[in-house]
């Protein structure tokens, strides 16, 4: 495993000030800048849009991560050209493999996500089609959601699945739950970590994204 890396949720910044806070981010070691994106349909609550991505692409030089939990993604992909990872999920309808192929076509890296209710198998159909298996710990929707432990279970598996087929490259990403009581847990068995809301908590990104490096084992 390489360093791991830690992608920020964008969706726990204040939006009201975005430039400053992405700036912040920046300015405080975030490697990514991971951005939700929910229909209210796949995922309840009506979350993160074309907009939002574009501001954060303008104001950002960092690698711009976004997960779509929507429904028919294949429909969707082409709205977030520009951004460096897509992932889709693997339950939001037939066409997965189509909306992979149009993430990669756009020139972004792709990734398949699996809920937490989610067979590692719902992710293997595309395997050999994308950068990144997105393990989701918590019940899509809402911000702060406590952490579901089979993730880590889940990562050890299909790290293992990947031993045996041989697959190099792709990356295992956790999201959802993160906070620096578990951080080095799932920084052990991930390569992507994904945590918001316990990056802007109390001491705020200048010290929090300092703590999750140190539990991830990396210097800086």
């Amino acid at each position: 495993m390489s360093e791991t890396i830690l992608s920020v949720g964008a969706l726990a910044a204040d939006l009201g000030r975005l430039a400053e806070e992405l700036a912040r981010l920046e300015e405080a070691g975030a490697d990514w800048i991971h951005l939700d994106v929910m229909d209210g349909c796949f995922a309840p609550p009506i979350l993160g849009d074309v907009a939002l991505f574009k501001a954060i692409r303008k104001y950002t030089k960092l690698p711009v991560d976004v997960h779509l939990m929507v429904e028919h993604p294949e429909l969707k992909v082409a709205q977030f050209e520009g951004a460096d990872w897509i992932t889709v999920h693997a339950e939001a309808g037939p066409h997965v493999h189509r909306a992979v192929a149009e993430a990669r076509r756009l020139g972004a890296k792709a990734g398949v996500a699996i809920n937490p209710g989610t067979h590692l198998s719902g992710a293997m159909g595309v395997i050999n089609e994308v950068d990144m298996v997105l393990i989701v710990a918590v019940d899509p929707g809402f911000s702060g959601a406590r952490f579901v432990p089979a993730a880590l279970g889940k990562a050890r598996k299909l790290r293992e699945k990947f031993a045996e087929l041989g697959i190099e490259g792709v990356k295992v990403g956790i999201d959802g739950g993160i906070n620096l009581e578990n951080a080095a847990q799932v920084g052990a068995l991930a390569d992507v970590v994904v945590s918001g809301s316990a990056v802007f908590k109390g001491a705020g990104p200048e010290e929090n994204i300092k703590a999750f490096k140190a539990a991830f084992g990396r210097k800086g």
